[in-house]
């Protein structure tokens, strides 16, 4: 590696390196054993002698062979003392793993009540998830798994690989692989359940898991089932300060940055519609119309402006604050099973089956249906409903029309409910044979979500019920003059009250869609020692594979029509076939010789043929190299592979908003402009070429130390993207006619949609470091019996996370925490003190600072820099003396300092104040739970 062509990360991978040799020089002997795998917990390193262990990211079984591809594990009870709350939030609290989305503010109105995992900020689509090394069907159309699918009961552990797997597992492993490992021979019973609020006493939470495992037929058998339930009441904006001040940008004025950000920034236009303008007569006649609202009861009052008016926003005055539309934690309730038998059939072959299922709901407010200044209401000047005082004046100055803002909530907000379902089966056996070990299964998959929209607005049903005239005495709609039975019924927008019941039938209906994904995989997988080589035994696994992806999407008339305000999913169906056959070769060449300890090779193909795109492979190579007891060095060269999706390759198209800083119209900012995407079935796989180089000390003369540093490098070409709305804009901007043929504009070179299109079109790359220390000793009897201390670390340096799309300069995302979550630090620490009575945890969280939006100066922006955040979480455990000290109660504090998040308002079409992704939005949290084990 060339560290002069990076210099900051050459100078910090170079102190590392030195501080850890010169630790390991320090060892006095060379050991004559093998050094344990010190990637994994110390309850999978004390395996029964003898018995294999399965490294992730690696097919080969091997005792004692640590892998040269970086891995990260933690046990259940690292898991469950991170955060008691869902699998994915302990996971998050990882450094590598902190941009993983969940339920929380402006994710969309799809799987809202889901968690996928996000590798290395390179996108959820480029991590691979595995139960016990098999895929998952995917939860969402975009072939992510929900990391809260599985129940937390059984899980032995999780290992993350932060490096290239896809020779080893298949398509996707490109930033890595998280894989939950379950425990396959649980005996006893499990049961654990807590209750959490925050010290505001919102967020309301209440876990209750179970597992009970079993041998039966003398032990030739065993049976073993878990189950989970969760529910959360989830946060209002409106509850927290920070969250109700309407902070976030707005465009400033003339001689500062061209966006500046404030508190009480509010979108013009009131829930009862306020009129911006007149049109039709002379520019004084026009504006004299302007700044008129309408209360409640349909009663007129001026419009305040506030302090300052940039476009579509205003600081105070009578707009509306978005900020209040979404909650910040999602409510959502979620019910989870897994069972898994096995039976040993003969001495040397074993069935097993195995079975999931996974049911989550969650319903959350979207927004208001809005008609801002990007999509004004049209009111003609005999309107019907037009108060005469307003159509006297239009009259008497020649105004013809009026543009009218409302923020209709008639029957409340937008609401999205989502259930989501998923079942999983596996059937299989597996063996041994003349020193080999074999296994094959079938494995069949299916996900199913329900989205229902409610309180939807019907846009060509409102605006002919909004253009509303007399005829005959009566109020009808301007269309039914010509069509008599169109069933139109008059709408009066001027006041929250005013439109009427029958109106409102009219006007709002449901958006419904369902979606589902099946998968049917087969499998089978062998691997043993080919034969005795001078250093060691030469082993190998190899195996192939049959995947079939499917998905099939339905939704309503009026959605496939376009008819909703926004959404609108329209029908489709697609799939493809997956053929593959991997090898994998392991090798020892030097065994305590001069100048190696141990050094062992890995290497391994996959060959890859898909139905839609062909043959494509995938290879890696790797070295393991222990100069001497407690150094170990470690890399790997890879070329990883992902394969565009389903909802990527055949998708007919999704509407959603978008909010733009348009630089054809003064870099005014514009929200609510649709955005429809769509797929295409001409992408190509993307190939990642990816280096890890590491070194691992465990200094002899500190027993219980490990520490790692860990490079990696990955660079991905024919980069499957959907151009961003504000990428689409400002690449047009720049010349790309490729880009301005995905926008539309009025007459008057206003934006009115923008499209989105997947395609090969970027190359990406992702380079830093991860650094992981670890201790463990016993002090005595400093808080009960035999008190273990153990401490670990975990950070990492994203030095570089660019994206270069042709015609465009290289956009760096390394150091952001505002637009997006990519600070250059983050690191978690945990201290654990445990006893046979009294447990102590605490673990701190830090997410490092940087800027706003890399791209950005402050000619720009007024906010370019946010400070780094520190959150410390704690919790005490206490074992009762009934059932043999298996009854233990807990208490656990969460953001234990009550740190509010920073400032840093998402570029998102509902105003957020903060990178909802990356910061604690709920507060101090408190849970307190029991768990019992006998």
């Amino acid at each position: 590696m060339d560290t002069r062509k990076f210099p900051r990360l050459g100078i910090t991978l170079r102190r590392a390196m030195l501080g850890a040799a010169a630790l390991s020089f320090s060892s006095t002997a060379f050991a004559q054993s093998g050094t344990p795998d010190e990637s994994l917990p110390e309850s999978v390193s004390n395996e029964p002698a003898g018995e294999a262990i399965i490294v992730t990211g690696s097919r080969i079984a091997a005792s004692g062979f640590s892998a040269p591809t970086p891995i990260t594990a933690l046990d259940q009870e690292q898991l469950i003392e991170a955060a008691p709350s869902t699998m994915a939030d302990a996971l998050r609290t990882l450094p590598a793993l902190t941009n993983t989305s969940g339920p929380q503010s402006n994710s969309g109105t799809t799987n809202g009540g889901q968690s996928f995992l996000n590798l290395r900020s390179l996108g959820r689509e480029r991590t691979l998830t595995l139960l016990d090394g098999r895929r998952m069907v995917p939860s969402a159309l975009t072939g992510s798994v929900d990391a809260n699918l599985i129940p937390s009961a059984l899980i032995q552990r999780v290992d993350i690989v932060t490096g290239g797997a896809s020779a080893a597992y298949g398509s996707d492993a490109v930033a890595g692989v998280v894989n939950f490992v379950v425990d396959k021979r649980f005996e006893g019973v499990k049961l654990d359940a807590h209750y959490g609020l925050t010290e505001h006493g919102d967020n309301k939470e209440f876990k209750a898991t179970g597992a009970y495992g079993t041998s039966f037929a003398d032990g030739r058998g065993h049976f073993e089932v878990a189950g989970e339930y969760y529910d959360t009441k989830g946060v209002e904006p409106i509850d927290r300060k920070w969250s109700r001040q309407g902070n976030t940008f707005i465009n400033g004025p003339a001689g500062g940055p061209t966006r500046i950000i404030s508190s009480d920034v509010l979108s013009v236009g009131t829930v009862g519609g306020m009129i911006l303008n007149g049109n039709g007569g002379t520019a004084d006649a026009n504006a004299a119309l302007g700044g008129i609202q309408f209360l409640p009861d349909g009663s007129m009052a001026p419009y305040d402006f506030g302090s300052y008016r940039a476009g579509s926003q205003q600081i105070g005055g009578d707009g509306v604050n978005t900020e209040l539309y979404q909650a910040l934690a999602r409510p959502m309730s979620r019910l989870n099973f897994y069972g898994r038998t096995q039976y040993e059939l003969a001495p040397e072959v074993t069935l097993f089956a195995e079975g999931l299922f996974g049911r989550s709901r969650t319903t959350y407010a979207n927004g208001a249906n809005r008609h801002q200044i990007g999509n004004p209401l049209t009111i003609q000047a005999d309107n019907a409903f037009l108060p005469d005082e307003i159509r006297d004046q239009m009259l008497d100055t020649g105004v013809t029309s009026l543009t009218f803002l409302r923020h209709s909530r008639d029957r409340g907000l937008v609401t999205t409910r989502n259930n989501a379902t998923t079942y999983r089966i596996v059937a299989g056996a597996e063996g041994d044979v003349s020193g080999w070990h074999w296994e094959a299964y079938y494995q069949r998959g299916q996900s199913k979500q329900d989205n229902d929209i409610f309180n939807m607005e019907n846009v060509p049903r409102f605006l002919q019920a909004v253009d509303a005239v007399e005829n005959n005495g009566q109020i009808v709609c301007r269309s039914s003059l010509a069509n008599p039975a169109n069933g139109c019924v008059p709408f009066n927008p001027f006041g929250a009250n005013a439109p009427s019941e029958a109106a409102l039938d009219y006007v709002l209906g449901t958006s419904h869609s369902v979606s589902k994904l099946t998968m049917d995989n087969f499998a089978l997988n062998a691997s043993g020692t080919l034969f005795e080589g001078w250093a060691g035994p030469i082993s190998a696994a190899v195996g192939a594979e049959y995947r079939k992806e499917r998905a099939n999407v339905t939704s309503d008339i009026d959605s496939q029509n376009f008819a909703w305000i926004f959404g609108n999913p329209q029908p489709w169906s697609g799939g493809y076939s997956v053929k593959e056959a991997f090898l994998e070769l392991q090798a020892p060449l030097l065994r305590d010789v001069a100048i190696a300890q141990e050094l062992d090779i890995n290497g391994a193909v996959r060959v890859t043929d898909y139905s839609t795109s062909g043959s494509i492979a995938s290879w890696k190579a790797g070295f393991s190299w222990v100069p001497f007891e407690g150094l170990r060095i470690r890399g790997t060269r890879s070329r990883d592979i992902r394969a565009a999706n389903v909802n990527e390759l055949f998708s007919a198209g999704r509407q959603f908003t978008a909010s733009v800083t348009d630089p054809f119209n003064n870099n005014v900012l514009v929200r609510g402009i649709p955005n429809i995407a769509g797929g295409n079935p001409d992408l190509r796989p993307e190939i990642a070429n990816t280096l890890t180089l590491g070194a691992v000390i465990q200094p002899i003369q500190v027993p219980g130390l490990s520490m790692s540093v860990d490079f990696y490098n990955i660079k991905i070409r024919n980069a499957i993207v959907t151009i961003t709305p504000q990428q689409v804009v400002d690449q047009c901007f720049g010349g790309n006619d490729f880009a301005c043929n995905l926008t539309e504009r009025d007459a008057g070179g206003n934006l009115t949609t923008i499209f989105g299109t997947p395609i090969n079109l970027s190359s990406q790359q992702a380079r830093g470091l991860d650094f992981e220390v670890s201790y463990r000793t016993s002090v005595g009897d400093l808080i009960g019996p035999d008190t273990q201390l153990s401490v670990r670390t975990l950070a990492s340096y994203l030095d570089k996370l660019e994206n270069v799309v042709p015609g465009s300069p290289p956009i760096d995302r390394a150091g952001e925490v505002g637009l997006n979550g990519t600070p250059h630090w983050g690191g978690n620490m945990q201290m654990r003190l445990s006893s046979e009575t009294l447990g102590f945890f605490m673990q701190g969280r830090l997410i490092g600072g940087g800027s706003y939006d890399n791209t950005r100066t402050s000619a720009d922006l007024s906010l370019t820099k946010i400070d780094p955040i520190f959150y410390l979480d704690t919790q005490i455990s206490y074992k009762l003396p009934v059932l043999d000290r298996g009854v233990e109660l807990f208490l656990d504090v969460r953001n234990l300092l009550d740190k509010d998040p920073p400032i840093a308002p998402a570029a998102a079409n509902i105003a957020m104040a903060t990178n909802s992704s990356v910061y604690d939005l709920v507060g101090r949290n408190f849970r307190f739970g029991v768990r019992v084990r006998y």
